[in-house]
């Protein structure tokens, strides 16, 4: 029902069978310049070491991956990335010269604002792209902006609410179909596919994440066995 593997996604997709869609939130630069004195963006900074100049993670080329996310999603499927404002550009640029095409940008509001010197930011990005002949989701009364808390106690500095990731799943997908996450982080999208009857193949690089997601994986199908 799932399938995990620690390692660069780079090599992991090169042996994978084909996928129905890819779910992810990769690696990018945060937005730099917000203000740093008090507050949320203090206790951001303070818990996962982050010195407000954009860089949290090591960043990988966005065109090598989204390369690879091409070769191993079946014809006709669907690709969803999590971007912000200061990488969506560079994004799609790279999405178009993989071969992607784009379906629609989805807004996702958060709970929380971010204190910024250039207007308070409380949204994030999904860039919905899609592989082949373009093909309908199966709810397509959602609407393009989603209003979903964010995570409280997070396990990822940058993990996002399952119901966010379930909306995707959900609509990209049917019953037994298998999502791929090359960046599965803290597991979300594992998570997402559990309560939806999915198969889930996830990759992270990060030992510390990898064991994080593989309990909250392991706990999420176990629990949909159950019941």
């Amino acid at each position: 029902m799932y399938e995990l593997h620690h390692g660069d996604c780079l090599e992991v997709m090169r042996g994978l069978d084909r996928v129905d869609a890819v779910i992810t939130d990769p690696p990018y630069s945060l937005s730099s310049g917000g203000n740093t004195g008090s507050g949320l963006n203090e206790s951001f900074q303070k818990l996962w070491d982050y010195d407000n100049q954009g860089d949290l993670f090591d960043v990988p080329e966005f065109l090598p991956w989204m390369t690879a996310v091409y070769s191993v999603l079946k014809e006709s499927a669907d690709f969803y990335t999590m971007t912000n404002d200061k990488n969506m550009e560079k994004m799609l640029s790279a999405s178009r010269e993989a071969k992607f095409k784009l379906h629609n940008i989805i807004t996702w509001k958060k709970n929380n604002k971010i204190a910024n010197r250039w207007y308070m930011k409380q949204t994030e990005y999904v860039l919905y792209l899609w592989k082949g002949k373009a093909k309908t989701i199966n709810n397509p009364s959602t609407s393009n902006f989603l209003e979903i808390k964010g995570v409280t106690g997070k396990m990822h500095p940058s993990e996002k609410p399952v119901e966010l990731m379930k909306v995707l799943v959900e609509n990209s997908s049917n019953d037994g179909d298998t999502i791929l996450d090359p960046f599965m982080g803290s597991g979300t999208t594992g998570v997402a596919c559990a309560q939806l009857g999915r198969k889930f193949i996830g990759i992270e690089i990060d030992k510390d994440y990898f064991e994080i997601a593989k309990k909250r994986i392991e706990l999420a199908y176990a629990q949909k066995v159950m019941f």
